[in-house]
């Protein structure tokens, strides 16, 4: 029996080409699709759970309360890790860590390397594979050194490098560690991303006693590992009585709590960041998985309108089978395996198309994805098939094999009014699908423009940043050679050194002080340390006052350039020569600029202060958050040339300078345009689904065009034959199609804005929300349709009607 099913259903196939293309094509498009959005969205999802103690590990935060003021930190405390695991036995292990750029000698050659530090217990703590070591524990010894196989590569090429040594500069010196193990390179789902790891006992000598005590400098990231069938809410309670103790009258109200963050809450919580790794916004994996569903929904409609479309030909068809002999279930089972037959199709050409495609698909969302086929995946597509092949054979299954025959081929059946409602209702739902998704790329689109084009206030082409490497006096002494090497080369317009670079997150934002002003109230502000030529350098423009003067010492050690954010927030009037309003005394207001944005349009402009010497700001100020190391970066604006030979001039300057130090730098554009990597990647995978949404869309429109024109053949002969004109017969076709996606552009106009709304919100400088922009999605809509529609109509009504008539 199912052989019949088969063959019968084959033969359908084949006999109806153009119907089987439109429905294998659009659903073969939509599973491939929604295979690959999921894959991403799989991914950001996946983050830590690898590890096999994922459910028992945390990440320990903290919040603190100063003067009305919250601030939560991911970053915590030297002391709270070993407090933690020597206070409670619901503790097994603890590790911290806490990254570094050192300079890393290979021959005679230093480069720079992003260095992980931890502690003993962090390979007992976490699922990191090592591929060999010289024992159990690899960074249990002081001067060992973990590589992944990558580096390894990199400094020992195809030599076993176990055993053998590493030159770091952890501080003044190059000192040598020993390599006791290789790791795989972490998976790209993992909030911890190494590639070399030394032990944390090495880093301890370099920070100072106070800083290793203290419950309010923070440095590190804090991570433990709880025992087998403890409660962590529980270990929770419990940490107000070891802070009452470890803070004495410093502890008030709960006015400091440590907290525990489970491992895989990590990446997808946007409400704790300031952590080793960024963090990802899950809006954007909730918005491509809508848009997975979205598109599937519409290939899954137009299988369900083709099978309603062609119910009244199927309906003959059902009345010569019963009157053969068939009976209803038989015709049922025929009608279902025909559908389930047609999505299995899809789902197999869908699965091959994703698998061919993950490479690409991985360039263009910026992941390393993997085409995984697991028992999730299989669920996932047995369900699409049993739910698509149902669902879209249930019309011809319950209701035409309940026809009688004697009517049906008396040509007295047609389909009932409320059936054409429904078909004319997803036909809306199709199109409002596709619609939204093309206002929302529009606006998408010009949200990214605006953020690109949006003047910053200051000048960044031709700008090269070259971090120095080194801090306090000696990379100051570095930066100041390397400006005077420069100086008589035509080639530099510019040349400037500050303590924080723009637009490089991962470097983290500006210096934060925080202070009590003469009113008692806490306040806040952003600094740079930076010299007297980084103002004319970005042409930053002064609105008030002057720019520093190399040769006034008062400026050096006292004087200070604000924004015009600052001026506000504190009320100034006459800001010029006055003081920061509270225990700064030794500063005073020097220029005012105008608000340039140094950090990216995200977030609003906040109170700046420039000095050239930050120090006595430390000594005046509550709380210092760096957020990273203040070794200098030089900013070097270039004359319009040859891009490459100003590169090479600027590297063979510094080598002459900076014998030990060496050469990395970046653009200031490719830094600022990496700020929105997250909305451009969102911006192409959204463009590309709506281009394949109405695509879809448009097939299912010309299969029904093809069903109506088929229908409607005697009439076009007869309307031809009274005179009817070309164009009238194809508006007279297209009408009933085009008033459809007219609803669909009203229906799916406010749900297109109030989603947007709803993802502008996360930035502080955005696109106000045009009309235009749902008249132009509808107007793309209307005419795709129309064309689409028009094909078909065209074709009918050049038929001969003679031919037409003939035929009926």
């Amino acid at each position: 029996m199912f052989r019949n099913y088969l063959k019968i259903a084959l033969r359908n196939f084949a006999k109806h080409k153009v119907y089987s293309f439109i429905n294998l094509g659009g659903l073969t498009l939509a599973i491939t699709c929604c295979l690959l959005l999921g894959m991403y969205v799989r991914h950001e999802w996946s983050f830590d759970r690898f590890h096999s103690k994922t459910d028992r590990l945390y990440r320990s935060w903290t919040k603190e309360v100063y003067k009305g003021e919250v601030f939560t930190n991911t970053v915590t405390p030297y002391v709270l890790g070993p407090t933690l695991k020597e206070t409670y036995p619901e503790v097994e292990a603890m590790t911290r860590v806490r990254t570094s750029t050192l300079n890393v000698r290979k021959g005679s050659e230093v480069l720079s390397e992003r260095v992980h530090e931890v502690d003993k217990d962090f390979f007992r703590m976490f699922d990191f594979e090592l591929v060999s070591s010289a024992g159990s524990n690899p960074v249990q010894d002081l001067y060992s050194v973990v590589l992944t196989e990558e580096i390894a590569r990199k400094y020992f090429g195809d030599e076993n490098p176990i055993g053998k040594q590493l030159f770091m500069q952890l501080d003044s010196a190059m000192e040598a560690y020993t390599v006791t193990a290789v790791a795989k390179t972490p998976p790209t789902h993992s909030s911890i991303r190494f590639g070399i790891i030394i032990p944390m006992a090495n880093v301890l000598p370099y920070v100072s006693d106070k800083m290793q005590k203290s419950w309010f400098m923070i440095d590190p990231e804090t991570y433990v590992l709880l025992r087998e069938g403890s409660d962590a809410e529980k270990l929770k309670a419990k940490f107000p009585s070891l802070l009452k103790t470890a803070l004495g009258d410093k502890y008030q109200d709960n006015n400091y709590v440590i907290n525990l963050q489970p491992i895989p809450d990590i990446h997808l919580n946007t409400e704790l960041t300031g952590g080793i790794e960024p963090t990802s916004n899950p809006a954007y994996s909730y918005i491509l998985g809508a848009i997975a569903v979205f598109i599937l929904l519409i290939a899954c409609i137009n299988f369900m309108t083709l099978s309603l479309g062609r119910s009244i030909s199927r309906a003959q068809e059902v009345g010569v089978r019963k009157a053969m002999g068939a009976l209803r279930g038989q015709l049922m089972n025929q009608f279902w395996s025909e559908a389930l037959l047609m999505t299995l199709f899809a789902v197999v050409l869908g699965v091959a198309l994703a698998f061919v495609l993950t490479p690409t698909f991985s360039k263009l969302s910026n992941q390393e994805l993997t085409f995984r086929f697991d028992a999730v995946t299989a669920l996932f597509l047995l369900g699409l098939v049993g739910v698509v092949g149902l669902v879209a054979g249930s019309y011809p299954a319950l209701v035409l094999s309940g026809f009688r025959p004697v009517e049906v081929l008396k040509g007295k059946i047609s389909l009932k009014g409320d059936v054409s409602l429904f078909r004319r209702s997803l036909v809306v739902v199709q199109f409002s699908l596709s619609i939204f998704l093309i206002a929302g790329t529009i606006l998408l689109n010009q949200q990214l423009n605006f953020l690109q084009g949006t003047s910053l206030g200051y000048q960044s082409d031709q700008t090269v940043i070259i971090p120095v490497g080194v801090g306090g006096p000696e990379g100051r002494q570095l930066a100041e050679r390397y400006k005077n090497a420069l100086a008589n080369h035509k080639e530099v317009r510019n040349v400037a050194a500050s303590a924080f670079p723009f637009a490089e997150e991962d470097r983290g934002s500006w210096g934060t002080l925080g202070f009590t002003d003469n009113r008692k109230v806490y306040r806040e502000f952003q600094f740079n340390a930076v010299d007297p030529q980084f103002v004319p350098t970005y042409g930053i423009k002064l609105v008030q006052g002057r720019n520093f003067d190399p040769a006034n010492t008062a400026d050096t050690y006292g004087g200070i350039i604000v924004n015009q954010a600052f001026v506000k927030q504190f009320g100034l009037k006459d800001p010029l020569n006055e003081k920061i309003p509270g225990r700064f005394h030794d500063h005073r207001i020097i220029g005012v600029t105008e608000d340039f944005h140094y950090a990216s349009l995200h977030s609003k402009v906040q109170p700046l202060v420039l000095t050239m010497r930050p120090d006595s700001l430390f000594k005046y100020s509550e709380n210092v958050n760096i957020g990273s190391s203040t070794a200098l970066d030089m900013s070097v604006r270039l004359a319009p040339g040859q891009l490459s030979e100003q590169v090479a001039l600027l590297e063979q300057t510094w080598k002459t300078v900076a014998l030990n130090e060496p050469f990395n730098f970046t653009f200031l554009d490719d830094n600022l345009h990496r700020q929105y990597e997250a909305e451009q990647r969102l911006s192409r995978i959204v463009t590309i689904a709506s281009i394949i949404s109405i695509l879809i869309a448009c097939l299912g429109l010309f299969g029904l065009a093809t069903l109506a024109v088929a229908r409607r053949t005697k009439e076009i002969g007869v309307r031809k034959v009274l005179g009817a004109s070309v164009s009238g017969i194809v508006g007279l076709l297209s009408k009933d199609f085009l008033q459809l996606v007219l609803v669909a552009i009203v229906v799916a106009s406010p749900l297109a804005w109030y989603a947007m709304e709803q993802w502008l919100q996360d930035f502080a400088y955005r696109i106000d929300i045009q009309w235009w922009v749902f008249a132009l999605a509808g107007v793309v809509a209307v005419l795709v349709a129309f064309l689409t529609v028009s094909f078909q109509s065209l074709k009918a009504a050049l038929m001969d009607p003679v031919r037409s008539l003939k035929t009926e």
